[in-house]
C-alpha cells in the first residue's frame, strides 16, 4: 500500500476517522491466529477471542442463574450481571487496562457488535413468534384502559420534568428527553419474556398484561414515529417527500408481509404432516424472509428489527410454524446471540462513570416513569374490580425492563443521544428494578388462579346476538354422538352463531413431549382411518349441515392426565369460550375423573358434563330435531346457568322447555343477593315473548332430601336432556340426608350424581353445568358443592 503515492506503509497500520478506529490488516491474517507454538497470541484474533468470550460468559451467566433461582429472579438479572462482570465496572478494576483493552475494544469487537445486532434482530422475531396478536380482539375494555394510561400517565409525569431538568443544565437537555421517553414507554417484547420466564403467559393475567402492553407498545410507536417524523424535518432539514416516502415505504412493507408473506406460510403449514415438526426447508425460507425483511428496513432508513418485528407477528402463533421456529432457533439465539448482546451491551456500563449531580436528575425522571406505569396500572384495574394484589402484580409486569430495553439504550448510545455515564445508570437500574420486581410479582400472584378470570365468560351473562364458544372436549369415540345432539340442541342461528372448538384428548405415550395438534392448517382428508379423523370427520358433517351458523376448529393434545386439564384450560382461555363440555362415563378411571376435577377446580369458563344415558350411536337428522328439555332450578350461580342454557334451547320452535323449581319448606333466606339473582333469572325467562306456549314452569316445596330425590326420580322418560347445577348449599333441606348417599362421583354433585343413576326412570341425558369462578366468587361465601 502507498501514502500519496510515494512512500510504502506496512501492514498492519491503525487509523481513525471521524474518532472511529479502523484496523487495515491482510484478510488471511486478520481472524484467526497461526496458533501459539508459532509464537502468536490467539487472544489478538478475533476468532478464538470471540470463541473464549462466549464460553466465559455462558458459564458465568448458568452459575448466577443457579444461584439465584431461589431468589426468584429472571434470567434478565443473571446475564445482566454476567456482563457488568466482565465489564469495565468489576473486570476492568482486577485487570491492566492494556489487556481489557484487547479483549472488549479494537478490531476484536466488529464482530460482536455484528452479532449483537443480530441478536436483536432475532431476539424481537421470536417473541413476535410467541405473541398471538388476537388476544387484543378478545381483552375487553380493561386492557384498552389499562395499556392507554400506562402510556399517557408516564409520559405526562416523565417528560415536563425532563424538560425542567434540560433548562438547567443545557449540556444533557436532549440527554433527558430521551432517558424519559425510554423510561415512560413499555416493551410488549420485555412483558412477554417476563411472563414466561414466571409461566404466567397462558394465565388471565398474563393475557391481560400482554394485551395492554401490546396497546400501550403501539402508542408508544405511534409517539416514535411521530417524534422522528418532526425531528428529521426540523432539525435534520428532511423535506416533507422524503419523510412521506419513508413511511409509505413503511406502510408497503406491512402490507407485503401481511398478504403475501403470510398466505406463504399458511400454505407451508398445510404441507407439514400433523404431529410432524417443521423441516429445513421451512426453516430455510423463514430464514431468508427474515432476512429479506430486515434488509428493506434498512434500505428504506428504518432499523432492521422493524422488519423481523412485523415478519413474527404475521407468523401463525403455535404449532406447527410458531412453535417448530422457536425450537428450532432458541439455540442458536441462546447460545450464540445472547451472550455476544451480553458482551456489547455490558462493555459500556462502567459505574465509575457515574457523577451524583447527573444521577439525581436521572433518577427521578424514571422513579416518576415507573410510578407513572404503576399507578397507570393500578388505578384502572382496580376500577374494573380487579383484587389489590392482583393489580399491583399487574402495574409491576407492565414496569418491568428487559434485554430489549438495554437494546434501545445501545441504540441510543450508538446515535449519540446518550453518553456511556447515562447509559450505564439507565442499564443498572433496569437491573436494580427487574431484581426486586420480579420476586414480588411471584409473591402477589398466586399462581393457583393463573386460570381465574376477571371478568365473565359464562352462558348466562353472554349477549344473545354474540357468537357462543364452546369447547367440545372428546376422549373417548362413544361420546361423540351425544355431543353433537347437545349441540344441536343448542340451536345455533346466523344471528347468534356457535363456535366449536373440539379438542381429541390422548394420553402421553411413547414420546418425550406433550403436543397441541392444530388440525385446520392441514389439507383435508375423506379417510376415517385415524381416531383423529373419524372425530374430525363427524363435527365436520354437523357443520356442513348448518353453513353459516356453526364454526369448528379441530385440535388434538397429547398429554399426560396430571397435566391434561391445564391444555383444556389454556386453550378456553385463548380462545375465550363461555362453556367447556366433558362427557362423563361411570366407567372411567381415576386419572380421568381426576382431569375433570381438576378442570372444575381451575377452568377460566363454565363447565358443563355430559352424561349420554342413551348411549345415542347417531346424529339426529333436520327432521327429527325436536326435543324435549328439563331444568332443575335450585338456585345459585349454577342453577341460573342451566336455566339460562335451558332458554337458549327453547329458541327452537321445535323444542320444550320444563323448568321444575325446587322450593325448601321453612327455609330462612340467608342470602339476598343470590335470591335476588334466581328471582331475576326467572323473570328474564318468563318476560321473553315468542316462546311461553313452549314452556313450562313449575314451582314444588319439598321438606328434606327423601323429598327432592322422590320429585327427580318421577321425571318422564320423554325428556331428551336434563339441566342441573352442580353446586348446592349443603346446609339446604333441600338436599338433607343426601349428601352422604349421593357422593360416588363428587364431579357430577348431589343432583347430578342422583340425576345419573341407573334407579332414575327418565334415560334423558344429563347436563351438569357449574357457572365460571371469578376473582368476586373467591371471597367468603356459602360452603357449595
Amino acid at each position: 500500500m502507498a501514502n500519496n503515492g510515494s512512500q510504502p506503509v506496512k501492514v498492519p497500520f491503525n487509523m481513525t476517522i471521524f474518532s472511529l478506529p479502523f484496523t487495515c490488516e491482510y484478510m488471511g491474517a486478520s481472524v484467526r491466529s497461526k496458533g501459539l507454538f508459532r509464537k502468536d497470541n490467539p487472544l489478538k484474533y478475533p476468532l478464538p477471542l470471540l470463541m473464549l468470550q462466549l464460553g466465559t460468559v455462558i458459564i458465568i451467566s448458568t452459575a448466577f442463574q443457579r444461584l439465584l433461582r431461589p431468589l426468584k429472579q429472571p434470567r434478565f438479572v443473571s446475564d445482566m450481571l454476567t456482563g457488568i462482570l466482565l465489564g469495565p465496572s468489576i473486570l476492568q478494576l482486577f485487570t491492566d487496562g492494556n489487556f481489557y483493552a484487547s479483549l472488549f475494544w479494537g478490531k476484536q469487537s466488529i464482530i460482536i457488535d455484528v452479532l449483537e445486532l443480530l441478536s436483536l434482530m432475532y431476539l424481537t422475531f421470536l417473541v413476535g413468534v410467541r405473541t398471538d396478536l388476537g388476544v387484543i380482539k378478545t381483552s375487553g375494555r380493561m386492557a384498552w384502559v389499562v395499556g392507554i394510561t400506562a402510556f399517557l400517565l408516564p409520559v405526562a409525569l416523565a417528560v415536563p420534568i425532563a424538560h425542567a431538568f434540560g433548562k438547567t443544565n443545557d449540556n444533557l437537555a436532549t440527554n433527558l428527553d430521551t432517558i424519559s421517553i425510554l423510561s415512560a414507554t413499555t416493551s410488549f417484547q420485555v412483558t412477554s419474556v417476563l411472563l414466561e420466564d414466571l409461566k404466567l403467559l397462558n394465565s388471565e393475567i398474563g393475557r391481560l398484561a400482554l394485551s395492554s402492553s401490546l396497546i400501550s407498545n403501539l402508542c408508544g410507536v405511534l409517539l416514535k414515529v411521530i417524534s422522528a417524523t418532526y425531528t428529521r424535518i426540523k432539525y435534520l432539514n428532511s423535506t416533507t417527500s422524503e419523510v412521506l416516502k419513508m413511511e409509505f415505504s413503511r406502510i408497503g412493507m406491512v402490507l407485503v408481509i401481511v398478504f403475501l408473506f403470510r398466505p406463504i406460510m399458511f400454505r407451508m403449514m398445510k404441507r407439514i404432516p400433523e404431529g410432524s415438526n417443521i423441516r429445513e426447508s421451512h426453516l430455510i425460507v423463514m430464514t431468508m424472509l427474515l432476512f429479506g425483511t430486515s434488509f428493506v428496513s434498512e434500505f428504506i432508513g428504518l432499523q432492521a428489527y422493524f422488519g423481523a418485528m412485523v415478519l413474527g407477528f404475521a407468523v401463525p402463533a403455535g404449532p406447527p410454524l410458531g412453535s417448530g421456529l422457536a425450537d428450532k432457533l432458541n439455540l442458536f439465539v441462546n447460545a450464540l446471540l445472547m451472550p455476544s448482546y451480553i458482551i456489547d451491551a455490558c462493555r459500556h456500563v462502567n459505574v465509575g462513570l457515574i457523577k451524583a449531580k447527573h444521577f439525581g436528575p436521572v433518577e427521578v425522571i424514571i422513579v416518576l416513569a415507573y410510578a407513572g406505569k404503576l399507578f397507570g396500572s393500578v388505578v384502572p384495574s382496580r376500577f374494573f374490580r380487579m383484587p389489590f394484589k392482583d393489580s399491583i402484580a399487574l402495574g409491576l409486569i407492565l414496569c418491568s425492563q428487559g434485554f430489549f430495553d438495554v437494546l434501545l439504550f445501545k441504540r441510543s448510545l450508538r446515535f449519540s443521544l446518550l453518553n456511556e455515564e447515562l447509559y450505564s445508570i439507565l442499564t443498572i437500574m433496569a437491573v436494580v428494578h427487574a431484581a426486586i420486581a420480579t420476586p414480588l410479582i411471584s409473591y402477589l400472584y398466586d399462581p393457583s388462579k393463573r386460570y381465574v378470570n376477571y371478568r365473565r365468560r359464562t352462558v348466562q351473562h353472554l349477549r344473545r346476538d354474540n357468537e357462543l364458544r364452546i369447547l367440545v372436549c372428546v376422549h373417548e369415540e362413544e361420546s361423540i354422538f351425544g355431543l353433537l345432539n347437545l349441540l344441536k340442541a343448542t340451536f345455533p342461528t346466523r344471528e347468534s352463531p356457535l363456535g366449536t372448538y373440539v379438542l381429541d384428548l390422548l394420553k402421553l405415550e411413547g414420546r418425550e413431549h406433550p403436543l397441541l395438534i392444530n388440525h385446520q392448517f392441514h389439507n383435508r382428508s375423506s379417510s376415517n382411518a385415524t381416531r383423529t379423523a373419524r372425530i374430525i370427520s363427524a363435527f365436520r358433517h354437523y357443520q356442513i349441515h348448518h353453513e353459516g351458523m356453526v364454526k369448528n376448529q379441530y385440535y388434538t393434545a397429547i398429554t399426560p392426565y396430571d397435566s391434561m386439564h391445564g391444555d383444556i384450560c389454556t386453550l378456553a382461555l385463548q380462545k375465550s369460550t363461555s362453556l367447556i363440555i366433558v362427557p362423563f362415563e361411570k366407567s372411567e378411571s381415576k386419572p380421568v375423573r381426576g382431569v375433570k376435577r381438576k378442570l372444575l377446580d381451575k377452568a377460566p369458563c363454565s363447565v358443563g358434563i355430559l352424561v349420554d344415558k342413551k348411549i345415542l350411536t347417531y346424529f339426529r337428522i333436520e327432521n327429527e330435531s325436536k326435543y324435549h328439555v328439563c331444568v332443575v332450578f335450585t338456585g345459585g350461580p349454577d342453577s341460573r346457568e342451566a336455566l339460562a342454557y335451558g332458554a337458549r334451547m327453547v329458541e327452537n320452535r321445535n323444542t320444550r322447555l320444563t323448568v321444575i323449581r325446587l322450593i325448601a319448606e321453612d327455609e330462612f333466606v340467608t342470602d339476598l343477593i343470590e335470591a335476588k339473582l334466581d328471582m331475576k333469572a326467572i323473570a328474564d325467562l318468563s318476560g321473553v315473548s315468542g316462546y311461553s306456549d313452549r314452556v313450562d314452569f313449575r314451582e314444588i316445596n319439598v321438606r328434606d332430601g327423601a323429598e327432592t330425590s322422590r320429585v327427580l326420580m318421577s321425571l318422564d322418560d320423554n325428556i331428551d336432556f336434563i339441566l342441573v347445577g352442580r353446586r348446592v348449599d349443603e346446609e339446604s333441606p333441600l338436599v338433607s340426608g343426601l349428601v352422604e348417599w349421593a357422593n360416588d362421583f363428587q364431579e357430577l354433585g348431589i343432583l347430578g350424581d342422583i340425576l345419573a343413576s341407573s334407579d332414575m326412570k327418565s334415560n334423558a341425558s344429563v347436563l351438569v353445568l357449574q357457572q365460571q369462578f371469578t376473582v368476586e366468587d373467591l371471597m367468603p361465601q356459602l360452603k357449595l358443592r
